[in-house]
């Protein structure tokens, strides 16, 4: 593709920039469709391109889906009342189209151009995920690609040419075969319309197609909310649907799944806390049946971080779902995982476990990849955790699994076992607490940890808040990020941090840096690092992607920013010996004047609907959990608070 590039240099090209993921929740990596923004698709990995080229009435190429500015493209996602993937809709200054992914293995596209032009479709082995076309044939119905895709027109009046791009003018070609054989694999078909003005077709994949095992019960959310600013919901539905059409099989996906081809604990974790948060319980359920099963998993081997992340994933699914079933399920495997957070807390030489899963070919060879942690030091956890050892984060997560393990043992009766995973448990903050200073123990992850989702420090911690403002001071100008940050799942971390120190000014200014940065405009996606971070090198056989500047969707950033949105319309506080629930502790002060409405959000304590209108705040708890209430820091002081525990 690149030697194709530098000797066609004035041909149009793939954007490679900003694809999503349009798939049936669970459906493998080869089932998934590219889209990159402007409306061109590739219906699989290595499959074939389709992109819009709009003309003049004279013939003359005005634009193509591949080179139309971002800032001139507005996207968005449109769900049905079944539970399909949503539509995503495209709108530009010449056409507006959408694709839609079905179960059964079809891709449906619709086209309105607008009067003034026409739009001429392409298909050709370049595109958002392309890959060689050598056979293409047209009966007079469908255009079958490589012998296995079909492209069906619903439209009357459809008149295809075939060519291949090494054939001069290519682009203008009249071809009159109904049939090509392209050994060099650039095959192409120019496809043209008797009326333009509205173009349906469907793509159908005739390889068998696989039913991903999951249970969903919309490709969103499942809350109902009344807000202001329609953006915010917007942005939590999306980042459900990323999260669900992500999933293969069973299991989680750190990132857009050709540069990361497989599930890793850490990134999982989030989303599948964040499935339950969203309302996902079943989704929620099954994708944790992994974390049970499997005690070390992803692309660095063996991690310390890994028990304590999986138990979190556990115990928040059971306290969520409030099932009893799955809880007993899930204790043995809690226990077994609470043993390996003993095991490294008494380590007296390295410890290493065996992981699942490949290893990020670039890391293949290094000494810390079976290695858990080191020989204990000042009471604390030494373990690894991205290829070194951020003591702190280690240490933080693995004191939240022992004290989610005794939350859990607390509900089956299993009181003694309780108190000493809490006694465990204090031992490490007690540590932690005291060697927090320790310059040598110092790394960013410990402030993307502290309070949110570990609990280790609580927001009255002057210390850790005082180190967060510091960071803040040195990360931002005028409200704005002077640097792209590389570890955007780093940087909303931070933001949920200040949601719970009663700072909603600081996390919106994070939040609205994301919403003016998105990678796909109108669809909420966001970023990893520089380049292709921890490729496995699958792209470098596929047509496509060329020279990305990062890897996008990045699904642990989504699950992030899914848990504090949800997060800033209820959570519950763990800052003291029982559980409050802070209602609207990000509502910001601008949305006080308008009344507010939230419905069926699941937390540890029930699932909460709550609503606000002129100075009263209605709360109903829906759980077994009693509860106090207290109001977010933009709320009057004087709100009169009913609250109906049911």
């Amino acid at each position: 593709m690149l030697k194709a590039k530098r000797i066609r240099s004035t041909d149009p090209w793939p954007r490679s920039e900003g694809h999503v993921l349009l798939a049936v929740p669970g459906s493998p990596r080869e089932q998934k469709g590219y889209h990159e923004p402007g409306g061109s698709f590739s219906p699989a990995p290595g499959s074939f391109g389709l992109s819009i080229w709009v003309v003049s009435q004279k013939g003359n190429r005005l634009a193509t889906s591949d080179d139309i500015p971002l800032n001139s493209i507005k996207q968005q996602f449109q769900w049905t009342e079944d539970n399909t993937p949503p539509s995503l809709v495209t709108e530009t200054p010449y056409y507006q189209c959408s694709w839609s992914i079905q179960k059964n293995g079809f891709s449906h596209f619709d086209l309105q151009t607008h009067a003034e032009n026409r739009s001429v479709i392409w298909v050709r082995s370049v595109g958002p995920a392309g890959g060689p076309l050598e056979s293409l044939s047209w009966n007079g119905r469908q255009l079958i690609l490589n012998r296995r895709w079909i492209v069906e027109f619903e439209n009357s009046g459809v008149s295809v040419w075939l060519g291949d791009e090494n054939q001069r003018d290519w682009a203008t070609a009249r071809n009159t075969c109904d049939r090509w054989e392209s050994l060099s694999g650039w095959g192409c078909a120019r496809i043209e319309f008797a009326d333009p003005s509205n173009i349906r077709l469907r793509i159908h994949d005739t390889a068998p197609t696989y039913r991903g095992e999951i249970s969903w019960s919309k490709v969103k959310s499942t809350l109902l909310v009344e807000l202001p600013d329609d953006c915010f919901m917007a942005s939590i539905d999306a980042q459900v649907a990323h999260l669900l059409m992500s999933f293969m099989g069973n299991q989680t996906c750190p990132g857009e799944p050709t540069n990361y081809p497989l599930t890793w604990e850490r990134d999982g974790a989030y989303a599948v806390i964040a499935m339950a948060r969203a309302g996902q319980i079943e989704t929620a359920k099954e994708l944790a049946v992994y974390f049970a099963e499997n005690d070390f998993f992803g692309g660095f081997g063996a991690e310390g971080d890994a028990p304590g992340s999986t138990i979190n994933v556990l115990a928040s699914v059971a306290l969520i779902a409030d099932d009893i079933e799955f809880t007993k399920w899930a204790w043995p495997h809690i226990q077994r995982k609470v043993t390996l957070i003993q095991e490294m807390l008494a380590a007296k030489a390295p410890i290493q476990k065996d992981w699942l899963g490949p290893i990020v070919p670039e890391h293949l060879n290094k000494e810390c990849i079976p290695t858990i942690c080191l020989p204990g030091e000042n009471g604390l956890i030494m373990g690894s955790m991205d290829l070194h050892y951020p003591v702190l984060y280690i240490n933080a997560f693995s004191h939240r699994g022992l004290l989610q393990a005794a939350k859990i043992a607390d509900i089956l009766g299993e009181q003694a076992v309780s108190r000493q995973y809490t006694d465990i448990a204090q031992k490490i903050r007690q540590a932690w607490m005291e060697n927090f200073k320790n310059e040598s123990y110092s790394n960013e992850r410990t402030y993307m940890s502290g309070i949110w989702p570990t609990w280790m420090v609580l927001p009255d911690y002057k210390p850790f808040s005082d180190d967060l403002q510091v960071r803040w001071e040195q990360e931002h100008k005028n409200g704005e990020y002077p640097e792209r940050p590389l570890w955007t799942y780093f940087t909303a971390a931070e933001a949920h941090q200040w949601l719970f120190l009663d700072r909603p000014d600081n996390v919106w200014c994070t939040m609205r840096y994301f919403w003016n940065n998105q990678c796909s405009p109108g669809l909420y996606t966001y970023w990893e690092g520089n380049r292709e971070e921890n490729t496995f090198g699958l792209w470098e056989h596929i047509r496509g992607w060329e020279n990305p500047k990062h890897v996008t969707p990045h699904y642990w950033t989504a699950a992030e920013m899914l848990l504090l949105q949800l997060d800033m319309l209820a959570y519950v506080s763990e800052a003291g010996s029982e559980p409050v629930l802070v209602v609207g502790g990000g509502i910001p002060s601008e949305w006080m004047n308008h009344p507010m409405k939230v419905k069926g959000l699941p937390t540890s304590v029930g699932v909460i609907d709550w609503s606000w209108q002129k100075g009263r705040l209605e709360v109903t708890i829906h759980g077994k959990v009693k509860c106090s209430v207290r109001t977010g820091v933009n709320f009057d002081k004087n709100t009169d608070i009913v609250v109906d525990c049911e």
